[in-house]
């Protein structure tokens, strides 16, 4: 789970046009066409001890030859220690062609071994385990990787050491599936990588990322990629849009992530979020 900074930039800086639009997207989108995340490449940190960070998305998949999809998740991450953080959740639904389906409920230890800033990176690894409520349930999905960081560029001392004008994040590890059908375990290799950098102000950020399938879908596999902006509306608040690109979808995938599509197209999805941090104790 991404962390927001604990205190932002101080300077006012109006984002009344940049909200306009992100309104705009969200009210005449969602009435067209699934979403994934905002950001699928995690990095090696965590939120603050005692501070609980909740993610809610939202968004539409464009997918041709088919009706369009729509999803709603929500994720919840809890810093117990300042090393150690609990992400659970995926609690929402999809919906296409006048059917409701509920999201896989997924459980995330996270730990952080190694915090860094500059050129020596940071390390944190994770674990997860996706339970199924919908599509196959004899299909228990997880992951487990590593998360590499560098956090560059930090202007000055009197801000959030984790404001940066630029980050580099890398992920390796494994996407696992256990068949309670046959009773059969399945393992494969998963990567990603992804950047996070300022653009003309400090509260908007440019993101970008490349990855080989979705953790979340065992199935789904290179190419992917999603890209769009960040914008910190507060220390506590930061919202996201982005534009997601899948080939080879299998039908698994389009189960889980409640769309559809053919398995050599690309399949394209948009999609809103909205963070918020919460402090519950120190």
């Amino acid at each position: 789970m991404v962390r927001l900074s604990r205190q932002h930039v101080g300077k006012t800086v109006c984002f009344r046009p940049l909200g306009i639009l992100v309104c705009s997207i969200w009210f005449l989108w969602s009435t067209e066409a699934l979403a994934v995340r905002p950001f699928v490449t995690d990095d090696a940190r965590i939120v603050y001890k005692g501070q609980l960070g909740t993610e809610t998305y939202g968004g539409t998949t464009v997918v041709k030859g088919e009706s369009p999809a729509y999803e709603m998740r929500t994720l919840e991450g809890l810093g117990i220690t300042d090393r150690f953080e609990l992400t659970a959740g995926g609690f929402g639904f999809t919906y296409q062609d006048h059917q409701v389906r509920p999201l896989d409920l997924l459980i995330q230890p996270k730990y952080v071994l190694h915090s860094s800033l500059g050129a020596i990176p940071s390390l944190s690894v994770a674990a997860a385990m996706m339970y199924p409520l919908s599509g196959n349930r004899q299909h228990w999905d997880g992951y487990a990787m590593m998360h590499v960081s560098w956090f560059l560029f930090t202007p000055n001392a009197d801000i959030d050491p984790y404001d940066n004008n630029l980050a580099i994040h890398l992920n390796f590890g494994t996407k696992n599936r256990y068949d309670a059908g046959p009773a059969t375990f399945q393992s494969k290799f998963y990567w990603a990588a992804g950047f996070e950098v300022i653009t003309f102000t400090r509260e908007v950020r440019l993101l970008g990322e490349v990855f080989n399938g979705d953790p979340f879908g065992f199935e789904e596999k290179f190419p992917a990629f999603q890209t769009g902006f960040r914008w910190y509306k507060a220390a506590n608040t930061q919202l996201d849009l982005v534009v997601r690109g899948v080939r080879n979808t299998t039908e698994d995938v389009r189960v889980a992530a409640g769309g559809g599509g053919l398995s050599e197209e690309w399949n394209y999805t948009i999609q809103v979020g909205y963070r918020y941090l919460i402090d519950l104790f120190r």
